[in-house]
């Protein structure tokens, strides 16, 4: 039969024939292998659909499961499994990289509240009520910095961006002054995960520069990448944890020394993880896979260090 003659059809003879509704092609399984569309229709009951948001999350949770103790104890596994084929059973490593992030930015931020709200407790317990710090931002043409009297004029950028400038030096220098080391830290971390998220294809792109020969194309470094990446985010919600459960010492003995314990081995962890991904996952000798880690630490500490300071020349101007 012709397209034209079975784009006459009624909906209900092209089901019968299980045809796909979008290009008439012959439909076999829940996919449409000609154009990709999904033969089930998103118009159904609202219990089906409540039905179906509940099986993707228990889905999830399962392949959740599957994936956090191979990325925490396996180096290199879960992107050898994904270079192989054998995908299904893992959680993607996109998805994985930014549930993680949002998990340990989460729990980093809440461990620094924590903190900061103890050591101003301890502030104030020995030495009275907070008083104001006399923090001054600099000099600016040989008299002290003030937004008003004697703001900083960058000669290249306008009006607008001047008045930005020197509205965020004096929220800064409000909130030392103040002592307000949380609004400074949420700052700090404000622009983090997109700092992350712009060193993560750079970090993709110095595994291609180091493996140029292997033969792999950048995706498969940017696989690596999230992987490693991943298993970072998840190291660091690990040490956000142990700052936040350090409160327990007092009523656990010997609660502190353990922490610390878990706390070191934990960082050493990280990079011998790192040193394994390479080896495991490019199979070069332990001589080249050694030289390749500490170049390729190097340059990334210096863009990490690059990607500190921009991120808080950014987190000022979110104050």
């Amino acid at each position: 039969m012709s397209d034209a003659t079975s784009s006459g059809q009624s909906p209900a003879a092209r089901e019968k024939r299980h045809l796909c509704r979008n290009c008439l092609a012959a439909v076999q399984g829940a996919f449409c292998a000609q154009c990709g569309q999904k033969q089930h229709s998103p118009i159904r009951q609202f219990s089906q659909v409540i039905g179906e948001l509940f099986n993707d999350i228990l889905n999830f949770d399962a392949k959740l499961l599957n994936t956090m103790k191979p990325l925490l104890l396996q180096p290199g596994f879960l992107s050898r499994e994904y270079f192989d084929g054998r995908r299904a059973r893992y959680v993607s490593p996109l998805k994985l990289y930014f549930f993680l992030s949002i998990v340990a930015f989460f729990l980093i931020q809440q461990s620094i509240d924590i903190a900061v709200e103890n050591q101003a407790a301890e502030n104030v317990d020995a030495t009275g009520a907070g008083k104001d710090s006399d923090f001054h931002i600099g000099n600016f043409n040989g008299r002290p910095w003030h937004a008003k009297s004697n703001p900083m004029k960058v000669a290249w950028l306008p009006d607008a961006g001047n008045d930005l400038i020197n509205d965020r030096f004096a929220r800064l220098e409000s909130a030392v002054r103040k002592k307000d080391w949380t609004q400074l830290v949420h700052a700090g971390l404000a622009a983090t995960p997109q700092t992350l998220l712009i060193l993560l294809p750079i970090f993709a792109l110095l595994l291609k520069l180091a493996y140029a020969f292997r033969n792999r194309l950048y995706m498969e470094h940017l696989i690596v990448a999230l992987h490693n990446h991943a298993f970072l985010l998840s190291s660091l919600s690990l040490l956000a944890v142990f700052t936040e459960m350090s409160s327990w010492s007092t009523a656990v003995p010997g609660w502190e020394s353990l922490l610390g314990m878990a706390t070191t081995l934990l960082l050493i962890w990280i990079p011998l993880y790192f040193l394994l991904s390479l080896k495991l996952v490019y199979g070069q000798s332990w001589k080249m896979t050694l030289f390749k880690f500490l170049l390729i630490g190097f340059s990334y500490s210096l863009l990490l260090g690059l990607g500190a300071i921009i991120n808080f020349l950014l987190g000022i101007l979110m104050l």
